[in-house]
């Protein structure tokens, strides 16, 4: 079928609106959170202040571990919806949607219409695509852009026109400014797999090369020439400390260890991530391989190997971010996220094999007659393709064996009761978490979540054993309720990972002569997200140029920022990227003087600290004299000295 915009029905623009209101839902309604929501935003707005698109900052000096491409992009929402979490979060959720648009696409070409319909509403339910559309990270985004990138190199294999090799190499080149050189790995991996399965090195030719190299080093060399030049050696820290050191488990600082899984943590937190498909894995397995072996068969038609190697660079995009990782200790929970979308598009095909099969006629070699969107008479095609399609072929969509729909059924029909008998088990589950969680309002959340859930797979198990090809769809329905409550979630959890209301209530207290210092964590996201709501609103006292400690002025732009301590313990390690030491950074004999002075000073704990370390008590790092906490929440505990403390007292009095 050639796609045009007559095959449009107004159900594809249905569900493609409905999965873009399900990954930008509640997407301001939470405070950032730290550490990595609080560095990816603050970098965005101070390069709106700075007017810098070269080099990040973060507190008002270089931040250099990371691409420019999100933080661009949060920059150009930020410029336009001004400094709220809705903003910030806006890049990485229009990203997931585009993502849902790509998998609605080329589902579409493989499977057809109905399929693609599954895929995308598949895919905005999809529980890790949800959650990574709703927080300030990279995987998402990078997600997009691979799909991207396989989506149009599958395209220039058989249609070889300029748009489909632009496609390629420019997501590729989009890769690259968004994670670096890992960016182009998998779709490499993937490509020169096919050229050893089909033995076909005439398939580098096709997809441009040559030309491609040339177009991806044109769009991004520009900025990692001039981030060098501003920055001399950042390509050695670049490469060698955030590429090779970060793999073999070296890179200083050390990743958070909460972010750390074991091999087998990451086979199981990948099919969480796929929740609720991956029970369908054996199947997609079984289907993508019979699919993919239909390309070689002797009477294959073109139309058979083109969907023989869609299939496999989806498989290969599937499988690439797992086996890859797997072996390497310094895998993170988050390093799966691009599996997801190449794994829905074959879930779906396999789910449309619910019709009965469908002869498509090929005409023999000569005609003109146009397929699929391709003439089997273009020139541009080798010998050995066009041949192919001298034979009739019988297109895959098999009916689902009764045993297969029976076992599904099933294992939905006990999913669904063991939902429902989770919720006699809630006083110990709620007991298990953290102590500002354990609330009557979350007892409620779980048990309309475990309803919901219940119902949704007891639903979708009685129509799988109706053979009812709607089975599906209560599951769907259901996770979006289930979203609606997990986004309140978001914002109760906001008081255990995010300081957005700690720092707002004691800064009403305050003034903007107060100074914050901040006890440190690895990254210094959690400052980030502290500078970034005490300068949420500036005023215009904001525009006087300040000297004194905890301010930046650059650009005739003056914000605030937080000092940090450098000595803060083995815990708490600031990165060390190339040129002079950041300003933030004091020593604990600093903090003790500004502690010390007349000026207001406000000392905030870490909250990141490693579980059961007992070197590393809250007090560790409290300066002498620090009167009880004046906030406390959680780990996080909020100091103020004598002036802040009289200060806050005038301000606010209890």
């Amino acid at each position: 079928m050639r796609f045009t915009i007559k095959n449009l029905y107004w159900v594809d623009i249905s569900i493609l609106l409905l999965a873009l209101i399900v990954t930008l839902l509640g997407i301001g309604s939470y405070g950032l959170y730290e550490p990595h929501e609080g560095h990816f935003a603050m970098v965005g707005q101070e390069m709106l202040w700075r007017h810098d698109w070269v080099t990040p900052h973060l507190n008002g000096s270089p931040y250099l571990n990371k691409p420019p491409l999100l933080y661009w992009l949060i920059a150009l929402t930020t410029g336009i919806f001004g400094s709220t979490e809705f903003a910030a979060r806006l890049p990485i959720g229009l990203a997931g949607w585009i993502g849902i648009v790509i998998t609605w696409k080329w589902t579409r070409e493989l499977w057809g219409i109905d399929s693609s319909r599954v895929a995308a509403l598949m895919l905005s339910v999809t529980l890790g695509w949800f959650i990574f559309t709703h927080q300030i990270l990279i995987d998402a985004l990078l997600a997009t852009l691979l799909v991207s990138s396989n989506y149009f190199l599958w395209r220039s294999l058989y249609q070889p026109h300029r748009l489909n090799w632009w496609g390629t190499y420019i997501s590729l080149a989009l890769c690259v400014l968004t994670k670096g050189l890992i960016g182009v790995v998998f779709p490499l991996l993937g490509c020169l797999g096919l050229i050893v399965v089909r033995r076909d090195f005439k398939i580098l030719g096709r997809i441009k090369i040559y030309q491609g190299l040339l177009l991806m080093l044109a769009i991004i060399l520009p900025w990692f020439i001039a981030v060098e030049r501003a920055n001399p050696g950042f390509w050695h820290y670049f490469i060698v400390n955030e590429h090779f050191d970060r793999l073999l488990d070296r890179r200083y600082p050390p990743d958070y260890e909460v972010s750390k899984v074991s091999a087998v943590g990451y086979l199981a937190i990948t099919a969480c991530w796929c929740f609720p498909w991956v029970l369908f894995l054996p199947s997609v397995i079984k289907s993508a391989t019979q699919d993919w072996q239909r390309g070689f068969l002797a009477n294959a038609s073109l139309l058979d190997r083109k969907n023989s190697d869609g299939i496999f660079l989806l498989a290969s995009a599937a499988i690439l971010p797992i086996i890859l990782f797997l072996p390497l200790s310094s895998r993170l929970i988050y390093y799966s996220i691009p599996a997801i979308p190449p794994y829905i598009i074959l879930c779906a095909g396999w789910w449309s094999k619910r019709y009965r099969p469908t002869k498509i006629k090929v005409q023999s070699l000569g005609t003109s007659s146009t397929f699929v969107g391709y003439s089997t008479s273009n020139a541009v095609y080798p010998a050995a393709i066009v041949t192919l399609c001298k034979s009739s072929a019988q297109v895959a969509n098999q009916v689902l064996s009764t045993k297969t729909v029976d076992l599904y059924g099933a294992i939905a029909l006990i999913l669904g009761v063991t939902c429902y008998g989770l919720i006699t088990f809630l006083p110990s589950v709620v007991n298990l978490l953290p102590e500002l969680l354990q609330t009557a309002e979350i007892s409620r959340l779980m048990i309309i979540v475990a309803i919901s859930l219940g119902t949704g797979c007891l639903a979708s198990g009685v129509a799988m054993l109706k053979r009812s090809a709607w089975a599906w769809l209560p599951l769907v329905i259901v996770l979006m309720l289930t979203y609606l409550t997990t986004i309140r979630g978001f914002a109760i959890y906001q008081d255990i990972r995010s300081s957005k209301n700690l720092v707002q209530q004691a800064n009403a207290c305050l003034s903007i002569d107060t100074l914050w210092i901040y006890e440190g964590s690895r990254e210094i996201g959690a400052a980030g997200a502290i500078g970034y709501y005490l300068n949420q609103g500036k005023t215009k006292d904001y525009h006087q140029n300040r000297a004194e400690s905890g301010w930046t002025t650059v650009a005739n732009s003056t914000y605030r920022t937080v000092l940090i301590l450098a000595d803060g313990g083995k815990n708490r390690i600031p990165p060390e990227f190339p040129g002079s030491s950041p300003e933030y950074l004091i020593t604990q004999t600093e903090l003790q003087t500004y502690w010390d002075s007349d000026r207001p000073v406000v000392f905030l704990t870490d909250f990141l600290r490693q579980p059961n370390d007992n070197s590393d008590p809250l007090a560790l790092n409290l300066p002498q004299g620090a009167s009880p906490a004046y906030i406390i929440n959680g780990q996080r505990q909020l100091y103020l000295n004598q002036a802040a403390t009289k200060l806050a007292q005038n301000q606010c009095p209890k």
